[in-house]
């Protein structure tokens, strides 16, 4: 009889069954049942061996180590630098992270694979990052680490400190694997780096990510805006020009630019294709004239987008069109795609807009005639039709940057020669 079942419990003993030709464990049989104190010091040591973490080998001191972890401590250890998470070493004012979000669908197989056989044994390596930076620190971490003290790793750190650089997709199978199965009690390989700060982290991530597997750029350039700051390249600009149009509060495109490159059907252009188009908008001699002029390129984006936000409102605002319908003679209310905001019309808008910022520099004598010589031209798109569709003319080049030159011809002969490529017919009433 156990006196106490709070202080009892039962081991369980299985006979297992192997298929010796996949060398698979295939199934158990229970054999039987003991009661044990979980007081004793025998219980307490199987359920301290049951979550491990430990370091196996300094490679180089100072710089680098071999560890290892079950799935459990390391989900409570892990910290992961994501777009949508705060980092707290970002330098970004938003403090968002430098890896774009987990794709949540994919943890299942993964854990699923790990979980068949002997897979547990075959994990590739987790790179982290040890946010410690001299000796003293680097020693504190391992005698912390070693005694699998996670509260005291964060109280003396912080809970960034054991950030994953590379693995994260894996991690989340693998936390998936063990709580679908607490007996899935894998060691997990951890590579460990010390001292590497956030542009390092950004940097190698970025390098391993894009070796082994392309990286969406959109996210690569969203994290060199921040991690390369002040290099004063062109290039440079161009992107936190590119960064206050898509995310600044005062700007028509603010939470409407994909940053990461994940796939988003609310989100047509990615940071990348945005930056892109940008660089066509400021070539280095434009920004040149208009630092000259004390005009900030970045305020110019912003008013130059708002202004064609207003000039194309119904193609902005996606409004619906209202068509006949043929069956009962009634106006009914149909939606309508538009290419406004799809990449080929920014892009060409954007090489658009350097004519009509060198047409400003070249007319205006102060700010307030630069932005009203702006305001003039680019209200003159007012008469594009902005339709998705064969029988629009306006429309009639292809998607992206391949369409490019075909619509900001058109655009331009009629911001600048007063010309149309004809009316537009629609199979419906306005």
């Amino acid at each position: 009889m156990v006196p106490n079942l709070e202080a009892w419990t039962c081991r369980k003993h299985y006979s297992w069954f192997w298929d010796s030709d996949k060398n698979n464990r295939i199934g158990k049989i229970k054999m039987t049942t003991e009661v044990i104190d979980k007081s004793t010091p025998d219980f307490v040591a199987e359920k301290a061996e049951s979550s491990r973490m430990s370091i196996k080998t300094v490679l180089e001191p100072g710089k680098s180590a071999l560890a290892s972890l079950t799935p459990d401590l390391l989900k409570k250890l892990a910290f992961i630098s994501t777009y949508n998470d705060v980092d707290p070493q970002s330098p970004s004012p938003k403090n968002h992270g430098y890896q774009r979000n987990p794709m949540t669908e994919r943890f299942s197989g993964i854990g699923k694979y790990y979980m068949k056989g002997r897979n547990r044994e075959l994990i590739p390596a987790i790179i982290a990052s040890v946010r410690v930076y001299d000796d003293a620190q680097i020693k504190k971490f391992h005698e912390l680490f070693e005694a699998g003290d996670i509260d005291g790793i964060h109280a003396a750190f912080d809970k960034s400190v054991f950030s994953i650089v590379d693995g994260q997709h894996r991690l989340n199978g693998l936390y998936w694997a063990w709580e679908k199965d607490e007996e899935f009690n894998a060691d997990v390989p951890v590579m460990l780096f010390y001292g590497l700060r956030y542009a390092e982290e950004a940097a190698l991530f970025d390098d391993i990510n894009t070796n082994q597997r392309k990286l969406p750029k959109a996210l690569i350039e969203v994290t060199k805006v921040y991690t390369e700051e002040g290099d004063g390249s062109h290039a440079q600009a161009v992107r936190e020009i590119s960064f206050a149009v898509a995310t600044d509060g005062d700007s028509v495109w603010d939470d409407r630019i994909n940053m990461t490159g994940a796939r988003d059907a609310n989100r047509s252009v990615t940071y990348e294709g945005l930056r892109r188009a940008t660089s066509q908008m400021f070539p280095e001699r434009t920004l040149d004239r208009l630092r000259a002029r004390k005009l900030a390129p970045k305020e110019v984006a912003k008013k130059f987008w708002k202004m064609v936000a207003s000039a194309c409102e119904n193609a902005w605002l996606e409004k619906t069109r209202m068509v006949r319908n043929p069956e009962n003679g009634q106006l009914e209310e149909t939606e309508v795609s538009y290419r406004l905001k799809d990449l080929v019309g920014v892009a060409s808008l954007a090489k658009l807009g350097q004519d009509v910022i060198t047409s400003c520099l070249e007319k205006s004598k102060d700010d307030e005639e630069f932005y009203e010589v702006m305001a003039d031209l680019v209200g003159r798109l007012s008469e594009v039709d902005w339709e998705k569709g064969k029988h629009n003319p306006w429309m009639a080049s292809q998607a992206g940057f391949a369409g490019q030159k075909d619509l900001y011809e058109v655009l331009y002969k009629l911001v600048y020669l007063g010309e149309s490529p004809g009316e537009a017919s629609h199979p419906g009433e306005q």
